[in-house]
């Protein structure tokens, strides 16, 4: 997959902005503030649907206006060209819509149309960042992969915010908690495939992260991936039905703290080596290498499943890395696409195409 062009309009920093992208390798060069970075957080949106960065939608359209469009044009690896545009506004009501082809579809559908990989500097911390980064971690992948996943992720979150609200209403007396059941039950249906998922996702991962950390100098004889989780059910259905058990029997304290304490949002996963978790021995070196072999696993799996090599987003990631990673990241991205943002020009970027961010501007 290749980016062809990229069109931004009211967004960000930006008023408007056209860029052509045709090199494989691209290198945007600024300052910290100079608006380097949204330009991957609106390839991303085109891509995910929403901001990689978490940013709400009324931070994304450009100061003191009410609106934002972004507009994308790819060619896949087998020379297939599509066009893509998200356009979002915030008055005279919150509404957002996406378009394939100049065809409107649901804002999930464009999901998957657009894979990236996106690393950003806050990702080097992903062993000893919150749990809600690591889970957001599996769920990008799996979003750009199964519409399936895609669709049950936004309805689970959803249905355990209505849960959550029906837990405050119980709370001050304004429900009763019987009426949680409906919720219960949702809940454990679209959480059960999550958690499958997951484990999937973490299980294939499993089989290559030995040899993906040795190739960038780490070894270990026993490294695994565990995920973290209450219950212990491998089967969907029976899954379903160990989750809506324990919902029933946490509903007091559930209740109590008026917020949901079982389902998958509030898993977590981690790497063991040798039986111990890596965070509780690992240097910060060793954890940066451990999250670039997963990078690589990721562009790796997004390729294998979509048939498509994935666009690699790297956010101003060299400047936190030496020689010996930079050479890895470039050696095993080589038949990407890749855009790169940083302060200074690395050394290693020979033949990047080079552009100049300045406040809302760029030019080569």
């Amino acid at each position: 997959m290749r980016l062809r062009s990229l069109s931004l309009t009211q967004f960000r920093s930006y008023t408007e902005c056209n860029l052509p992208w045709d090199n494989v390798l691209h290198l945007l060069l600024g300052s910290n503030g100079s608006g380097k970075t949204n330009i991957l957080e609106a390839i991303s949106i085109l891509s995910l649907g929403r901001s990689c960065l978490g940013s709400e939608e009324e931070d994304l359209p450009r100061w003191g206006t009410e609106f934002y469009r972004l507009r994308a044009e790819t060619v896949s690896d087998a020379g297939e060209k599509e066009t893509l545009e998200i356009v979002s506004q915030l008055l005279p009501r919150k509404a957002k819509a996406a378009f394939v082809n100049d065809v409107k579809v649901p804002v999930s559908s464009i999901v998957g149309h657009l894979p990236t990989v996106t690393f950003l500097p806050s990702d080097l911390n992903l062993f000893g960042g919150p749990p809600s980064e690591r889970r957001r971690f599996l769920d990008q992948i799996l979003c750009q992969v199964s519409p399936e996943y895609s669709e049950a992720h936004s309805a689970y979150q959803k249905t355990v915010k209505q849960r959550n609200a029906l837990l405050r209403r119980i709370a001050e007396d304004e429900a009763s908690a019987g009426e949680l059941e409906t919720w219960d039950t949702a809940v454990s249906e679209k959480g059960s495939l999550l958690t499958i998922r997951r484990l999937e996702l973490i299980e294939t991962f499993g089989l290559a992260l030995r040899e993906e950390l040795a190739a960038l100098g780490e070894n270990g004889s026993d490294v695994r991936f565990v995920y973290d989780r209450k219950g212990g059910e491998t089967l969907q259905e029976r899954l379903a039905e160990e989750l809506l058990s324990m919902l029933r029997r946490h509903r007091e304290r559930d209740i109590l703290l008026q917020a949901t304490s079982i389902g998958p949002h509030r898993d977590d996963w981690h790497i063991a080596v040798e039986g111990r978790d890596l965070r509780s021995f690992a240097s910060r070196g060793q954890q940066r290498t451990a999250v670039l072999a997963l990078l690589f696993l990721e562009v790796s799996y997004l390729e294998i499943r979509r048939g498509e090599k994935p666009v690699v987003l790297l956010d101003d990631v060299f400047s936190e890395l030496d020689d010996e990673h930079q050479d890895g990241v470039l050696a095993s991205l080589k038949d990407h696409q890749v855009i790169i943002t940083a302060t200074h020009q690395p050394e290693k970027l020979h033949g990047a195409e080079v552009r100049v961010v300045d406040k809302g501007t760029i030019r080569k």
